[in-house]
């Protein structure tokens, strides 16, 4: 098949598992509810953790990380797709999240969906920023503890990666999806900053995953 062609059917194949927002499922089924409509209305882990229950919140954290993970999976033990392909099924997922074609193009933060690619290229420096960093948050920052944790485990994933000796379109792969998940966060990370630093406190804001 056609390199090219390869790219575009991993990327559209990643979307689509993407465009499935078990935030809205999961809520939908047991409060029957719009997550959208709840909370910060942020279809993510952390508003359904708050909104629906903790049981949920976890459960909705891990399928959203197995919308990138399974597909990869599937993708390298059946097709034996190259590392980019399997990265672009991983953007995919996270563009997915982002604007969902299920759910008119209104989405979450994609946090769990890009620690699901990490899972899959870097699992050792996500489980290793999965016992760091909420040590490190709940030790010197007093707020905004669902933004900073998973902020800070990708932040260390993705830094951490480049001092290992991961081939390098891994390590390309592995920032471009964070720079992607970042691009979600982009009018949410300068507001959290700024109430971190005692700016801007009464301002809303929303999270990330």
């Amino acid at each position: 098949m056609n390199t090219y062609l390869t790219y575009i059917i991993c990327l559209l194949s990643g979307y689509l598992t993407g465009s499935i927002l078990f935030a809205w499922v999961i809520t939908k089924l047991v409060k029957g509810e719009d997550i959208r409509n709840l909370g910060n209305n942020n279809p993510g882990a952390a508003n359904t953790f708050r909104s629906t229950g903790k049981f949920w919140g976890i459960l909705t954290g891990l399928l959203d990380g197995s919308k990138a993970l399974i597909p990869m999976l599937l993708g390298n033990y059946f097709f034996n797709l190259s590392t980019i392909s399997l990265g672009l099924i991983g953007i995919g997922a996270i563009i997915g999240h982002g604007y969902p074609l299920f759910f008119n193009f209104k989405g979450g933060r994609a946090a769990g969906t890009l620690m699901g690619i990490y899972l899959f290229f870097i699992h050792k420096e996500l489980i290793a920023a999965f016992i760091i960093i909420p040590l490190i948050v709940f030790s010197l920052i007093k707020k905004d503890h669902s933004f900073w944790t998973p902020f800070g485990i990708i932040t260390f994933s993705a830094v951490a990666c480049l001092f290992f000796n991961h081939p390098m379109d891994v390590k390309i792969m592995v920032w471009a999806s964070g720079i992607v998940g970042l691009y979600f966060n982009r009018d949410f990370l300068p507001i959290r900053v700024k109430v971190l630093l005692g700016k801007d406190a009464n301002k809303k804001i929303q999270n990330p995953c």
